[in-house]
């Protein structure tokens, strides 16, 4: 998997995605559609690099494939597709 810097996913998940950012112990993001939380995945502050792990991890919260993900973080994927995903997983 490539190496994904944690500026580029926030840009993804808050400005492409939609998601709520909250900041606590670790940066939390949110996802509501019909006002049901329907994905939630978290960084830590300090990291800059997400590993292969965090990545593998990260996916499976937001409910999609590897390279789903990818195609989410790194721009191919818009919101819509992203929604309608998540919506036939959710069900």
């Amino acid at each position: 998997m490539t190496t994904l810097k944690t500026r580029q996913l926030h840009r993804a998940l808050t400005g492409k995605l939609g998601f709520e950012a909250h900041e606590a112990h670790h940066r939390i993001y949110k996802l509501y559609l019909d006002g049901q939380l329907v994905a939630r995945t978290y960084v830590s502050h300090g990291s800059r690099d997400l590993t292969n792990f965090h990545s593998g991890q990260m996916k499976k919260q937001l409910r999609l494939s590897r390279q789903e993900f990818l195609d989410a973080i790194e721009c191919p994927m818009d919101r819509k597709t992203y929604y309608a995903l998540v919506k036939e997983r959710v069900e």
